[in-house]
């Protein structure tokens, strides 16, 4: 019996439209935890000092960290500014 390799599995899956529009959704909330608890590290902040200064909450700010939900742009843009950057959007 041959391995599944994930990629195989990945691919599979993907050509679905119903499993990769859930793709996409996981992938959003994944990439919006790593992007945002990264920028607060790196800008030496706790999330309740991010809290204090988005006036978002931390229970908000932990939720988007964990991946447990997708923000709006309006809320990384508030979090953005708070650490002294700028949100964007890239449209490939």
């Amino acid at each position: 019996m041959s391995a599944v390799r994930f990629n195989d599995h990945y691919n599979r899956a993907r050509q679905n439209p119903e499993m990769a529009a859930l793709i996409d959704e996981e992938e959003h909330r994944l990439d919006a935890a790593v992007v945002l608890s990264q920028a607060r590290e790196s800008a030496g902040m706790t999330q309740e000092q991010l809290s204090e200064k988005a006036n978002v909450s931390r229970s908000t700010i932990n939720r988007i960290e964990k991946g447990r939900t997708i923000p709006s742009f309006r809320t990384m843009d508030a979090l953005a500014k708070a650490m002294g950057r700028h949100a964007t959007i890239t449209i490939s």
